[in-house]
């Protein structure tokens, strides 16, 4: 116990807070703040603004409606911006430092390069707090709002989400998933969730060792009573296991049920807005998707998106690293060549994040390994930054 206490009496590393850390902190809000707005600012204008008054042209909606979607998407904007003003602060606030000679007399105090640094990698982490914060609660409110109501104004009719395309595999009983045989392959071309209806529906039927059965109906509902799918207008086709060259048997009907274990229907719903979900709903999702045997045209989107909303907001911590560094000057120089060095890694770093992803959502790299292969490059990079800005200081 007597060490524990030794540790923070003697150490200036940890916490609590020391004057050196909130005194860089505190000089850190004035320049995130403005390089974030001044980020959002852009954006808003050249995006959301001019989207919003193309609304009020065409639709004639009152002003009011155009200012709120305008508002209900900052939070969206808001993400992507977050970054970019931990990157400015850190950055100006080091580079201030170090032109009026601050970061010697820390030095000549005895505090290292790396325990001056401490607080901007604080104020990243606190960064990424409240992009978690604006990601799980705040976007998965406003986004949906912001559909809805542009929708609605465009249209006059209510905003109904669809989703197209996805595949249902039901097995017979296994204890694992993905254990037992394969019983039916359900493909549907389009839902819809109001009148919980499927349209344009494949079923292949192997649950019948002899025969192979393929339907195709333009219309399916969900049997509650029953517990199967009824196929409405369709065509069946009957193959025989044994014998698959022989000349299949075509039926036409205007009604038929399909036994299944299993309803789609939550699960539907659910789909219909999965990048509106929050981490906890979206791995509630995956989950039953996996239990289910659901896939969507794109399988891997759905994990893709649950790393990566766990990545990213992680990126106001791994900038810090960068632009703490580089925004120290040399004793003797009077030009920061941080300025292009900063721009260019940034540049690389969002490059290598819509260069990966792809691979993670096509399966040809894992999606943990995708959604964190930019953070820990750039990481890496700054740490190296970090550590010979802190030879050259010394």
């Amino acid at each position: 116990m007597n060490f524990i206490k030794s540790l923070f009496q003697n150490q200036k590393f940890v916490w609590p807070f020391t004057i050196l850390d909130r005194y860089v902190i505190g000089e850190c809000w004035l320049p995130f703040s403005s390089g974030c707005g001044i980020v959002t600012g852009v954006w808003l204008g050249v995006d959301q603004v001019s989207e919003a008054f193309s609304l009020l042209s065409k639709a004639n909606i009152d002003f009011t409606i155009a200012l709120s979607i305008i508002l209900l998407n900052i939070p969206k904007i808001l993400l992507v911006t977050i970054p970019v003003g931990v990157l400015w602060a850190t950055f100006l606030v080091f580079n201030r430092l170090s032109s009026d000679s601050e970061i010697i007399a820390m030095r000549a105090s005895g505090i290292s390069l790396i325990r001056i640094a401490v607080p901007a990698f604080l104020f990243g982490l606190m960064m990424t707090g409240v992009c978690f914060f604006i990601s799980e609660v705040v976007v998965t409110w406003t986004e949906p709002a912001a559909k809805k109501i542009e929708f609605a104004a465009t249209y006059g009719i209510p905003f109904v989400p669809s989703m197209d395309d996805f595949v249902y595999l039901e097995r017979s009983g296994g204890r694992r998933v993905g254990q037992g045989a394969l019983k039916r392959i359900f493909y549907v071309k389009v839902c819809d969730p109001v009148k919980k209806e499927l349209h344009n529906v494949l079923i292949l039927d192997l649950s019948n060792e002899k025969l192979k059965s393929v339907y195709v109906a333009a219309t399916g509902k969900w049997n509650t009573q029953r517990g199967g799918w009824d196929l409405l207008n369709g065509t069946s086709y009957n193959v025989s296991a044994d014998d698959p060259t022989a000349a299949s048997h075509v039926t036409r009907f205007d009604r038929i049920l399909i036994p299944s274990g299993k309803s789609t229907d939550d699960l539907i719903k659910k789909l219909e807005e999965v990048k509106s979900l929050n981490l906890i709903q979206l791995y509630s999702l995956l989950k039953q998707q996996e239990k289910l045997g659901i896939e969507t045209d794109t399988p891997r989107k759905n994990l893709m998106l649950f790393h990566k909303k766990i990545a990213y907001p992680f990126s106001c911590f791994v900038i810090t690293l960068i632009g703490a560094p580089l925004g120290i000057m040399g004793r003797r120089s009077r030009t920061n060549w941080g300025y292009l060095q900063m721009g260019l890694l940034i540049f690389a770093y969002y490059a290598m994040q819509s260069a990966i992803y792809p691979y993670g959502e096509s399966g040809r790299l894992g999606p943990i390994v995708a959604s964190w292969l930019p953070n820990i490059l750039l990481g890496a990079i700054g740490a190296v930054i970090l550590w010979r800005r802190s030879r050259f200081v010394s």
